[in-house]
């Protein structure tokens, strides 16, 4: 059965139906992203491709939520990193990420679902604070992925 949506598009409440799996399917997959935001970004993407022209995410993130989920991410960095030296375990843990792949060093973690593994294969303490480890490295990287658009962002603002 079709499910009955409301969304506030730009101050105007418009009414669409839709399946309702569909629905509950992809807020479970675009949380905390609300439908809203995410059936703007579908319009906006299928208008770009209507007109011909490549559909550019960037042009259409929303800066402010970009600067509300930095912030969270930072918080969240800084406090998986507090209770991994807590627990005395970060130093070894970042050493031997480290010698795992040096790329990290470089600021690069576009490969940790390579080396998560290694890590937890080759760490010798309790597997929780490996958990714990990858969960941040992960997290650092989607910071750092949203810190470089903010700055291509501000940059181009700049250009303007």
């Amino acid at each position: 059965m079709p499910k009955r949506v409301v969304v506030d598009v730009a101050r105007k409440t418009i009414t669409v139906y839709i399946d309702e799996g569909g629905y509950k399917r992809l807020r479970e997959l675009i949380a905390p992203k609300s439908i809203s935001r995410e059936l703007d970004d579908l319009i906006k993407k299928r208008i770009a491709e209507l007109e011909g022209r490549e559909y550019n995410p960037l042009e259409s993130a929303d800066y402010e939520e970009l600067k509300r989920e930095h912030s969270r991410l930072v918080r969240e960095v800084e406090k998986l990193e507090r209770h991994l030296k807590r627990r005395r375990v970060y130093d070894d843990l970042l050493k031997l990420a480290y010698d795992v792949d040096v790329k990290i060093r470089e600021r690069d973690l576009s490969n940790i679902e390579e080396i998560a593994p290694k890590i937890l294969d080759e760490w010798d303490g309790l597997k929780e604070d490996a958990h714990q480890f990858i969960t941040l490295l992960e997290t650092v990287r989607d910071k750092w992925e949203i810190e470089r658009k903010l700055e291509e962002i501000r940059k181009r603002r700049v250009l303007k």
